[in-house]
């Protein structure tokens, strides 16, 4: 798919490994130390009309050929209860395919849908049983398994999620793929699928291992990644938790591309460097959703130390509502502490 357009390589490989792992479903797991499955929740970033996220996603549902039909993906979600009953449909199975990852998110502003992302959050860990169980018409989900392909700009990306969003369990089950486009191709070549054999996924079924001599490896990025994690902001810190989940689950593809269940240090090297990328990744995109808390605790730190001296000293370039979300995630965080009597915000 490299030469079909000018879209980051970042994007195929993203695509592919959630189409492989959507392909995979149930049929392999990996203890860590429940069961851990190939699903992604995969979001491309990058501005409109430039990096070509859509053609990227596009071509990679085209790749599936024959397979496309077994996957049948949903292009819009609406309800909690109307994706459980599409899995259900699906025997338990569903990829969503979101041109604009932000539109699932305005959905949740509606009182029928209040409860999607927190299903969505759910189901990322691929419960054995699902459902909504209210008196009337219950629906129950079994062996569910729930991947996402979408994409998104940062400007409809911070419009459409909050802070509380992201720090309540979506963020670090997200992949977010940033990119670079490369240079104009004024004439794509035509896509070819020949060596892309679908089917070959279907072959692999079991708990895969991790062979020993890959182990020092995965201490020493496991090591590596906890001390990170202890120096890093509280934002950084929860958006990367599952970078080891998102690792393993890309060993667990490409050990099923190479027709085995034993994840070996070739596997984990590509796969942690994979790992790293979705950590720089999110790095880069930290500053777009953390800006406000910077400046509200810096503001707080010089003395206004209220919510209406924020408002006032913040307000004329940051939202109220921005603002008020921003002190409402610190305070969720522990870094500040609000006194009741005198209504002081308090740094901790």
């Amino acid at each position: 798919m490299g030469h079909c357009s000018n879209y980051p390589l970042s994007y195929i490989y993203a695509s592919f490994l959630t189409l492989s792992g959507h392909l995979l479903g149930r049929s392999v797991f990996f203890r860590f130390p429940t069961p851990l499955y190939p699903n992604f929740y995969t979001c491309l970033i990058g501005p409109s009309g430039i990096t070509h996220k859509s053609t990227a996603m596009a071509l990679a549902m085209e790749s599936l050929g024959e397979e496309m039909r077994g996957v049948r993906p949903l292009r819009s979600v609406t309800t909690s209860r109307g994706l459980l009953q599409e899995m259900q449909a699906r025997d338990g199975s569903a990829l969503v395919w979101l041109d604009e990852f932000a539109t699932l998110m305005n959905k949740k502003r509606q009182d029928f849908a209040a409860d999607l992302l927190s299903r969505i959050v759910e189901l990322y860990a691929c419960p054995s049983t699902a459902g909504n169980y209210t008196g009337y018409d219950p629906i129950e989900v079994k062996n569910s398994f729930l991947s996402i392909l979408s994409g998104s700009t940062v400007e409809w990306l911070r419009s459409g999620l909050t802070n509380n969003d992201l720090m309540a369990g979506l963020g670090n089950r997200m992949s977010f793929v940033l990119g670079d486009a490369r240079k104009d191709n004024p004439m794509p070549k035509h896509p070819y699928w020949s060596g892309v054999k679908w089917d070959k996924l279907l072959r692999v079924q079991g708990e895969m291992t991790l062979e020993e001599d890959g182990l020092e490896l995965w201490k020493k990025f496991y090591a590596k990644h906890s001390l990170r994690a202890k120096r890093a902001a509280p934002f950084t810190r929860v958006m990367n938790e599952r970078v080891p989940e998102k690792v393993l689950k890309t060993a667990m593809v490409i050990a099923a591309w190479n027709g085995t269940k034993v994840i070996d240090v070739e596997i984990l090297g590509w796969a942690i460097d994979w790992g790293e990328y979705l950590y720089e990744s999110m790095i880069a995109l930290t500053p777009a959703f953390e800006q406000a808390d910077h400046q509200v605790l810096a503001a707080i730190k010089d003395g206004e130390d209220t919510r209406q001296q924020i408002f006032k000293v913040l307000g004329h370039t940051i939202p109220v509502k921005r603002l008020r979300e921003s002190v409402d995630n610190l305070k969720w965080l522990g870094l500040l502490e609000q006194r009741e009597v005198e209504g002081h915000l308090v740094p901790m």
